[in-house]
């Protein structure tokens, strides 16, 4: 199996507060044109184990992704190095408010609790599926098929819990149960070992798992819920990192940067033309 033995290495790098992927700095950090928590580097609160966006490969302590490959380029357009602090996905907006690290990401959704403290750039169009065992290929093809089931699903994940609240208002008989994770390996570790009958990863991320361990893993083509993924920022803080991240994303749209990283990773079905802000596609900072 491809999959767990790099999730056992990620839990062990849990222990280390920060990482730059492994790999060398990508930007000088002399040139920087926005003011950072630590002047020249951009820091970066993330799980570090959201696939494919950001995360370690078997044997590999370098961090990879679609997410970290937009990441590099943006910082290295704002004349920044990266510096990924590794963060619980429930705890990255409190990080934030805490001034540990300039900016979220992982594959964070909007809603209006989380807009009241932070803004988002939202830099891929996705959603939640659920992913289960292969064995069970084909039995949970709907949210009311989970009636009377049990689901996994991050900490922190209230777009979700959100979701299953509105199929739980639909179920017959028997609601569909919740258990929260820290992390997605630890998930899939309770679906393989039967505590949880189905997982609700991101639509990327359940793709990619189920392509690594076809043996293993099935998915679906239903949508528990469509939501934008985004890079998270502090609200009322460092403004200017915000709108240069942005302005960097859309620059990389536009001259045709941004498609070749999906492009890479096989995830140009989700692809934007621009920028989102706050939730919003049209909208801007």
């Amino acid at each position: 199996m491809r999959f767990f033995p790099a999730v056992a290495a990620a839990a062990v790098l849990v222990l280390a507060a920060c990482s730059n992927g492994g790999g060398q700095p990508r930007a000088s950090g002399q040139d920087a044109k926005v003011p950072t928590v630590q002047q020249g580097v951009l820091m970066i609160g993330s799980q570090q184990s959201y696939i494919p966006g950001e995360f370690r490969a078997e044997g590999s302590q370098d961090l990879q992704g679609f997410g970290v490959d937009i990441v590099d380029e943006i910082a290295k357009r704002l004349g920044l190095t990266t510096q990924w602090v590794q963060v619980d996905y429930s705890a990255i907006i409190a990080g934030l408010q805490a001034g540990q690290f300039d900016m979220g990401s992982g594959g964070m959704s909007p809603n209006p609790e989380r807009l009241q403290q932070v803004d988002m750039v939202g830099y891929y169009q996705s959603g939640a599926t659920f992913l289960v065992r292969k064995a069970d290929a084909g039995k949970y093809a709907t949210g009311q098929a989970m009636c009377g089931q049990k689901l996994g699903m991050l900490e922190g994940s209230t777009t979700l819990e959100k979701a299953v609240e509105k199929e739980n208002a639909s179920c017959p008989a028997g609601k569909i149960e919740v258990e929260h994770y820290t992390s997605t390996p630890l998930g899939l570790q309770g679906l393989l070992s039967e505590r949880i009958s189905a997982y609700a990863p991101d639509l990327a991320q359940a793709q990619y798992i189920v392509k690594e361990n076809p043996d293993q893993f099935a998915t679906t083509d239903y949508h528990l819920v469509d939501y934008l993924i985004n890079f998270t920022f502090m609200k009322g803080r460092n403004p200017e990192l915000r709108d240069a991240v942005y302005t960097a994303l859309d620059a990389m749209i536009k001259d045709g940067t941004y498609d070749k990283i999906l492009g890479k990773w096989n995830l140009t079905v989700g692809g934007l033309k621009q920028p989102a802000y706050n939730g919003q596609l049209d909208a801007k900072p």
